[in-house]
């Protein structure tokens, strides 16, 4: 009866802090993004009147030989295009340590990359495009080390 005083509360807290939205995830073969390869993401919202963000993880292994990514977000509702971002993420310091946990050669890093907002009802779709350049004007024709990129909304009220 003692071990269920301690199991009871540990369900109920899983249980009710499961109010994200489903992570929807894309793995690379080789773990090698193809600059070419536009990854996209459809997502269903219900409730218009909840605010969301977007949130995105990334995971990376530790040859991955820049500080920074760098993509374009495009947001698409009822296949007209809303917008359009230019998004930066530091995933190293300058100091060459990275920002993502892991332990291992493989390292992940989340964080939130747009402000909240509301969504119309229906389905949304995200597409990430590849922005990296090798110098000021060559584009990359694949970027190595990236193995996986997951993409969610979460709600204003969740920790």
């Amino acid at each position: 009866m003692k071990k269920n005083i301690f199991i009871y509360p540990i369900i109920l807290i899983f249980f009710f802090s499961c109010k994200g939205e489903k992570t929807h995830h894309h793995s690379f073969l080789g773990s090698k993004w193809n600059s070419q390869q536009i990854i996209k993401f459809d997502i269903t919202t219900k409730d218009s009147t909840q605010v969301r963000m977007s949130n995105i993880s990334i995971r990376h292994n530790t040859s991955y030989k820049y500080q920074n990514i760098i993509f374009f977000l495009h947001h698409s509702y009822k296949e007209n295009i809303i917008s359009t971002n230019t998004i930066e993420l530091l995933l190293a310091e300058d100091n060459g340590k990275w920002i993502g946990r892991g332990k291992s050669d493989i390292k992940e890093f989340s964080t939130t990359i747009l402000s909240p907002k509301t969504y119309q009802n229906g389905l949304h779709s995200f597409s990430l495009e590849l922005a990296m350049r090798d110098n000021v004007s060559t584009e990359l024709e694949k970027l190595d080390g990236i193995s996986d990129i997951s993409f969610y909304l979460t709600t204003e009220n969740e920790d």
